[in-house]
C-alpha cells in the first residue's frame, strides 16, 4: 500500500471516530441501554465461508474504492457512488455498509455536506449494518465510538471487549481500547492494547503506528514520542509526516524547548490553511516561543473559520488561548468542544492527562468541565 493511501486509512479511522461520536450526542440517549440491545456474542453464527458471485463483485468494488486518496469533495462522492453500487450488487454486504457509514463520516470535512445530512446518512447505514450482523466486530467498534460520545465509557469498554471476543486480533479494537484505558489512567494496560494494535502487517497496524504518539504524550513519555517519530521518519521518509512533527513539537514544547517546538509545528503545517488542528497547534508554538501577535493572527484565521461554518477542531483553539495566558476564552472553547462530543479520534477523553491543561486543573471551571465529560 501506497504512503498516501496509509495516510488516507489513518485520517479515515481517526475522522469516523471523532464524527460518530460527535453525531451520537443528537441521539436518544435511551439507545445506549444495555450496550444498544445486541445480542449475546455467538462465535458460533453461521459465517458465509462460499463467496457468491455478488459478493465477490460487490467487495472487489467496494475494495477498490477505499480508502480513500487523496481526500477530497470529488474523490469521496465518487467512492460513494462507487460502493452505493456495490451494495446494489449484493444487499447483504456488511463491510459496504460500514464502508458507507465511513465515507459519510468524512464529507462534513472534506466535501461541505451540512453536519445534520452527514449524520443521517452515515447512521442508516450503520443501523443496516447492526441489523444485517450484531455479531461483526467493527459494528461493535463503531458502536464504542458512539458511546463514547455519550460519556458512556462502561458500555464503550464492554463493546470494545465485544469486538475482541468476536475478532482477538481486531488492531483497530486494541488501537481504541488502548486510548480508552489511557484516558482511565491505566496506562500500563493501555500500553499492552497499544502493542496488540501493530501486531500485524497491515494498514491498520501502519495507521496505529503512526498516531502512537497521542498515549505516550498524555502519559507525559516526552522523550518516547521523540524517538517514536525519529525513527518513523527514517523508516518512511517519503512518507506525509506531518502528523510526526505534530506530535514531536508537543513533546519539545513539554520539554520547555520552544524553539525546537515551533520548527517542528512549521514542518506539520506550512500553511495557515491548512489542517485545523495542526494550525492551531502552530499558533500555539509560536505563543510559546515568544510571539504572541502571530498566534493572535492565527486565531483569527481559525475563527473566521468557525464563523463560517468550517472544520475547526475547538479543543486545539483553547490551548492557544491557554498559552497566551487568557483563561476565560480557553474555557469558552474547550466548553464547546465538550458540548459537541469526543471520542477516540477527539481530545475530550484525555482532559484529565492532557498537560496543556495543567495550570487549569484547579479551576472550578475545569472540574467541572471533567465532570460534564463524564471524567473522573
Amino acid at each position: 500500500m501506497t504512503n498516501k493511501k496509509i495516510v488516507a486509512c489513518f485520517f479515515a479511522f481517526l475522522l469516523i471516530s471523532s464524527f460518530l461520536t460527535v453525531t451520537a450526542q443528537k441521539k436518544n440517549k435511551s439507545a445506549a441501554i444495555n450496550c444498544y440491545n445486541l445480542p449475546p456474542v455467538n462465535l458460533n453464527a453461521k459465517k458465509d465461508t462460499v463467496k457468491t458471485e455478488a459478493r465477490l463483485a460487490s467487495e472487489e468494488l467496494r475494495k477498490s474504492t477505499i480508502p480513500v486518496s487523496p481526500l477530497n469533495k470529488e474523490n469521496l462522492s465518487r467512492a460513494i457512488s462507487a460502493v452505493e453500487e456495490a451494495i446494489k450488487i449484493d444487499p447483504t454486504n456488511v463491510d459496504a455498509y460500514l464502508g458507507l457509514v465511513e465515507l459519510h463520516g468524512l464529507t462534513q470535512r472534506y466535501a461541505d455536506v451540512p453536519g445534520d445530512s452527514a449524520e443521517a446518512r452515515a447512521w442508516k447505514y450503520l443501523e443496516k449494518a447492526v441489523s444485517l450482523d450484531p455479531n461483526h466486530a467493527e459494528v461493535a467498534n463503531m458502536l464504542a465510538s458512539r458511546s463514547v460520545a455519550k460519556y458512556d465509557y462502561a458500555c464503550a469498554e464492554q463493546l470494545l471487549q465485544r469486538a475482541l471476543e468476536l475478532k482477538p486480533k481486531n488492531l483497530r479494537a486494541h488501537f481504541n481500547y488502548a486510548q480508552l484505558l489511557g484516558s482511565m489512567g491505566n496506562f500500563e494496560e493501555a500500553f499492552k492494547h497499544a502493542a496488540m494494535s501493530i501486531d500485524a502487517d497491515s494498514a491498520a497496524r501502519m495507521n496505529n503506528v503512526y498516531n502512537s504518539g497521542r498515549l505516550r504524550y498524555m502519559a507525559h513519555q516526552y522523550d518516547w514520542v521523540l524517538n517514536h517519530y525519529q525513527k518513523f521518519s527514517e523508516t518512511y521518509p517519503k512518507a506525509n509526516l506531518w502528523l510526526a512533527h505534530f506530535y514531536m513539537g508537543l513533546a519539545y514544547a513539554e520539554k520547555k524547548q520552544f524553539q525546537e517546538a515551533l520548527k517542528e509545528q512549521q514542518l506539520a503545517t506550512p500553511s495557515w490553511k491548512g489542517d485545523a488542528g495542526a494550525v492551531a497547534n502552530l499558533g500555539r508554538a509560536y505563543a510559546q516561543a515568544g510571539y504572541q501577535d502571530t498566534a493572535r493572527q492565527i486565531l483569527t484565521e481559525l475563527i473566521g473559520r468557525n464563523a463560517r461554518g468550517e472544520w475547526v477542531v475547538q479543543y486545539q483553539i483553547a490551548t492557544v488561548y491557554e498559552a497566551l495566558g487568557e483563561v476565560d476564552e480557553a474555557f469558552k472553547w474547550l466548553n464547546k468542544e465538550v458540548d459537541k462530543g469526543g471520542g477516540f479520534g477527539g481530545w475530550v477523553i484525555w482532559l484529565n492527562h492532557d498537560p496543556r491543561w495543567d495550570k487549569l486543573r484547579k479551576d472550578a471551571r475545569f472540574k467541572d468541565l471533567v465532570k460534564r465529560a463524564g471524567l473522573k
